[in-house]
């Protein structure tokens, strides 16, 4: 970015209207809640914004401003990540863009990256657009075009989205205003014969231009609300956010049907496939001693295009305590922990009981005020394993409740060594396949655990298999007519999300004769880091898994599909981030594996043989010789620094001559400074310099000082460089 004609106050004061405009790209969105990371990332853009602004108006060279420019971007996107309760590594999220950058160059498809690598992209080019704005502003005085394509996006959202923009379309043009005035100041300073304007002048204009167009604006602004019409009816938030999402997913003409992330509370289970788009409302926060998946139903039927359950035995009750689960204490490495459930919303229909495994008891049910003083019948299906809360018309609300839960230990050493037959009524219900599933399905299962000593191996097997060949995607189809929807998983389309890798591996397992059903309910959430064991579950959070039977330890569950983790153990499960940096294939994960362990096998080593201390103390000798070296040349950092780290066209004459004193300096301390009464060409005749390039140096060096010094008028650009250059050169070869 160059731009020499106007002080840095100017450029400041170009700058503070251009962030008032950005703001207001971003400020209507705020309310919709679009992004998952909401106000942190919110907040992140605003400092964001107004770091580029602020390291543009120094107008940096490109080898200069890049750097840090990618650095500003790379910190605030690590923020970012932070704040939305992932742990940010630098080798870990190296390698996540690096695979993501293997599926858009595969696939062609944006939506196939990770939304931390998606969010990166959106900063650069954000990043780029403050870049090229603020670029034009200042070297061009070019603002209209900004301008105009900020109220003409307001006006795109009152008109799509029926956002009130009243108020942003006000700030806007006040914003307009003051570019434009201060812009005019400098067309008039190029339009007059000075090449400068006090410093005063810009100060003044500037302050006395905000004084009148807030005048104009608090005119325009109650002028405005005494004819406001009446405003008409709005959708919600919400429903804004759905219309604009599918009107730009359906090619902005409609197209196939999608349906949003989330939990399905109506019953009725449609055909699998559909495409999805990421909800991102609240649906509970949980309280919860460790981070669980939050189990809802079961499902044991399929026939081919979707899951059901049929009625088994099921018990009711009226009171919190009368449903409990002694049936299912008896498996093996089952714990028991208490968790606490409040929906965001209050539930009006009937719902299945959230828990991070089976519900044991349920310990309170939190109903609202209204309705009837009777409480909301609770049945349990032993066999399923759920519990459900039975709601009809007139009956409270549940705003939340308490439940203690038995959650399988999934030791893989207790799970390989299991022996034993599997009880015929889970044999009947749990094995059921449909009569049409294409045998090349079978195949594929007898292919993937043939090499399988155990249950638990061809358990493992299956999952990985999924995990390894099949990618992740919400981009998805509903399988044609007649085709199963496992076959068209596995063998046309290679690509699905949740129920696709869950279903698929139900599907394998049971025809290797392992009795497998279908899960549905939530991911762990977003943590809370202000308040330890705080989780916030959203629609995006949906997710369904799978629970495999084993003869000892009862029904465990598994997670097939891709960036998802069940830990064996009662913690939170791995972030995707971690996912990444510890999948096996992941070859910078090696890398900085193979690194770390060198890194730590040197320091035994040079602990071992004592020789930490002759480490440190050579290290400070290079550190203090490096200082003595160098020092000499810390004097000409502000000559190298405004001839390389400055663009400006046309320096100043002050700056031009104080690039000389170090001349003067370095000529004085080796020839002695220069008598009063001789002239500047004298003092340098008179100079014993024996080297020609040297004298030629200091030659035409004396002749560009004294016509700056003199004030001869202005140099063009070259010549002013060429100064500043020989400036450095003389220094350098003097001392």
């Amino acid at each position: 970015m160059e731009n020499g004609k106007d002080p840095l106050l100017y450029r400041i004061w170009i700058s503070l209207p251009l962030m008032g405009l950005f703001m207001e790209w971003l400020i209507p969105l705020k309310p919709l809640n679009v992004m998952s990371v909401s106000m942190e990332w919110f907040g992140a853009m605003y400092v964001f914004t107004g770091l580029l602004l602020l390291l543009g108006v120094f107008c940096l060279r490109w080898a200069l401003s890049l750097p840090i420019y990618g650095m500003f971007t790379l910190g605030v996107w690590a923020y970012v990540i932070r704040q939305s309760g992932e742990e940010f590594r630098f080798l870990s999220s190296l390698s996540l863009l690096w695979r993501d950058a293997g599926l858009l160059v595969s696939t062609g498809e944006f939506s196939m990256m990770s939304q931390e690598s998606r969010m990166l992209v959106l900063m650069i080019g954000w990043a780029l657009l403050v870049y090229s704005v603020q670029s034009l502003a200042l070297l061009r005085s070019s603002v209209l075009l900004f301008a105009a394509a900020t109220l003409l996006y307001l006006l795109c959202l009152e008109t799509l989205l029926n956002l009130p923009v009243y108020g942003d379309i006000i700030r806007t043009s006040a914003l307009i205003l003051m570019l434009q005035g201060m812009v005019h100041l400098s067309r008039l300073r190029e339009s007059g014969k000075s090449h400068a304007i006090p410093k005063s002048v810009y100060s003044i204009w500037g302050f006395s231009l905000a004084a009148a167009v807030l005048l104009l604006v608090a005119g325009g602004w109650a002028g405005g609300s005494l004819t406001q019409p009446k405003p008409t009816a709005r959708i919600s938030l919400q429903q804004a956010a759905e219309r604009i999402a599918d009107w730009v997913r359906t090619g902005y003409n409609g197209g196939e049907a999608e349906a949003v992330t989330g939990y399905n509370l109506s019953g009725a289970e449609e055909d699998m496939g559909l495409p999805l788009h990421q909800g991102n409302r609240i649906y509970f926060t949980a309280e919860t001693p460790v981070a669980t998946y939050w189990r809802g139903e079961t499902f044991s039927e399929y026939n081919g295009r979707k899951w059901s359950e049929p009625d088994g035995d099921v018990k009711t009750g009226y009171a919190p305590g009368v449903i409990t689960g002694q049936a299912e204490n008896t498996a093996a490495g089952l714990k028991t922990i208490t968790q606490q459930i409040t929906f965001e919303q209050p539930l009006l229909q009937s719902f299945p009981l959230f828990g991070g495994g089976v519900v044991a008891e349920v310990l309170d049910l939190q109903l609202s005020p209204a309705g009837t003083a009777l409480p909301a019948a609770i049945e349990r299906n032993s066999e399923a394993g759920t519990v459900k809360v039975m709601l009809d018309r007139g009956q409270p609300q549940v705003e939340g409740y308490t439940v203690k839960v038995n959650i399988a230990d999934a030791d893989a050493k207790r799970l390989s060594s299991e022996s034993g037959a599997d009880p015929q009524p889970v044999q009947a219900r749990y094995l059921q396949l449909p009569g049409e599933l294409p045998q090349r399905v079978k195949n594929l299962a007898d292919e993937i655990t043939k090499s399988a000593v155990n249950r638990y191996e061809q358990v493992e097997a299956v999952k990985s298999y999924l995990k390894e060949h099949e990618s992740y995607t919400l981009e998805t189809r509903v399988p044609p007519e007649g085709q199963d929807f496992v076959d068209d998983f596995l063998f046309e389309t290679h690509a699905g999300y949740c129920n696709h890798f869950s279903t698929a591996m139900t599907v394998l397992l049971r025809s290797e004769g392992i009795p497998a059903r279908y899960v549905k309910g939530f991911a762990p959430g977003k943590q809370d880091l202000s308040q330890p064991g705080r989780y916030q579950v959203s629609e995006g959070d949906a997710h369904s898994w799978v629970e495999v039977y084993f003869p000892e330890s009862g029904w465990v569950p598994f997670d097939p599909t891709p960036g998802f983790t069940l830990s064996s153990e009662l913690s939170q499960p791995t972030s995707v981030l971690h996912q990444m940096s510890t999948a096996g294939s992941d070859v910078f994960l090696k890398i900085s594996d193979l690194a770390v362990k060198g890194l730590f096998s040197t320091i035994d080593f040079i602990w071992s043989k004592k020789l930490i201390l002759a480490a440190i103390v050579f290290l400070a000798g290079m550190l203090a010789l490096m200082t003595v070296q160098l020092m000499p040349w810390l004097r000409f950092m502000p000559v190298w620094f405004r001839l390389h780290g400055t663009r400006q066209r046309f320096p100043g004459r002050d700056e031009l001559l104080r690039s000389a004193r170090p001349v003067w300096a370095a000529l004085a301390r080796r020839f002695g400074a220069m008598p009063t009464g001789i002239t500047v060409r004298e003092y340098v005749n008179a100079l014993p310099v024996e080297k020609e390039d040297l004298r030629m140096l200091l030659y035409d060096f004396a002749t560009d000082w004294e016509r700056i010094a003199y004030d001869e008028g202005p140099m063009d650009r070259g010549r002013c460089i060429a100064y500043m250059r020989r400036c450095l050169r003389i220094s350098k070869k003097v001392a």
